[in-house]
């Protein structure tokens, strides 16, 4: 029987958490549930050790963002000879099948490093808003095309799926590692994928599995926020899978065109954040390289 691990990192969590934990509780496949809490100020953690005594619990004294946390429990659930972890969000739950469903799918393609359900929405009515972009033809092909053909396969390569709910092989992780520090919250992941590629493995979608993820997406709350600005700049930086020197001359070329323009065009609120984007993004340069040359070693917790 497969040792199966699953890292949930919270944050008040509250609105949530029955619905994740007990998801699990109802899965036809046993599973370890850890959770690192990130310093909670609700009662997540009060909550979770009272009505799943099942559940570990380690709770951080400071809030270590969703990359170092999910790194203790992938550490954890590496040293305690896993034989696959599913990560998910706090604001996301998975239906009985859908973590056995992953498993059998990878068994049958254990190429595949990274293994994601299907998104729904809170309220299942949907695709949830930013999974309906990763099935796009552009970073899943033929997916939407075997959808309306009723030619659906088990799995289906993609380019990227965010980590709201993935399950990784411990092939996977013993090679690739964890997660980068350099990303505090958000594009952790999209760096993660790259190393996927690095070191030969695959993401791919898995239809047949379903899992809901509460998310609520704002373009508006994130297109004037530094440190997500700061963020897009590093994540193609951050490509193991290009030079280092082809991508900074890149992210030259590019910051120099979109700034003229929003200069041009006198959108100065928007200069403004991009500009510090830059030269915060200069001045991290190297630490960057030190974090690429980190990432490219096997079985990195960087």
């Amino acid at each position: 029987m497969d040792k199966v691990y699953v890292v949930v990192v919270t944050f008040n969590a509250m609105p949530w958490i029955d619905r994740c934990i007990s998801s699990l509780s109802n899965s036809d496949i046993a599973v370890n549930t850890i959770v690192i809490d990130n310093c909670s100020s609700d009662d997540t953690c009060t909550h979770i050790s009272k009505n799943y005594p099942e559940v570990r619990v380690i709770q951080s004294e400071i809030n270590l963002g969703f990359g170092r946390g999910n790194n203790i429990g992938l550490k954890l659930a590496l040293k305690e000879k896993a034989d696959y972890v599913l990560l998910l969000n706090q604001d996301a739950w998975v239906d009985n099948t859908c973590i056995s469903t992953l498993i059998k799918a990878h068994k049958d393609n254990p190429h595949f490093g990274v293994l994601s359900p299907q998104h729904l929405s809170a309220e299942r009515q949907s695709l949830e808003t930013k999974f309906e972009e990763y099935c796009s033809p552009l970073n899943t092909p033929q997916l939407l095309s075997d959808f309306v053909t009723g030619n659906k396969k088990t799995v289906y390569k993609s380019n990227f799926v965010n980590a709201a709910v993935w399950l990784m092989s411990s092939d996977c992780l013993s090679v690739v590692g964890g997660f980068n520090p350099l990303f505090p919250h958000y594009g952790e992941d999209e760096e993660y994928i790259f190393r996927t590629k690095y070191h030969g493995f695959s993401l791919g979608i898995v239809p047949e599995a379903v899992a809901v993820h509460d998310a609520r997406f704002s373009w508006e709350k994130i297109e004037f926020n530094p440190k997500r600005n700061l963020i897009f700049n590093l994540i193609p930086l951050s490509n193991i899978n290009h030079p280092l020197r082809s991508a900074f001359l890149s992210f030259l070329k590019r910051s120099f065109d979109e700034l003229t323009t929003l200069l041009v065009f006198r959108k100065f609120r928007k200069f403004r954040v991009r500009f510090l984007a830059f030269w915060k993004t200069i001045f991290m340069m190297k630490s960057i390289a030190s974090s690429r040359k980190s990432a490219s070693a096997k079985g990195a917790f960087i």
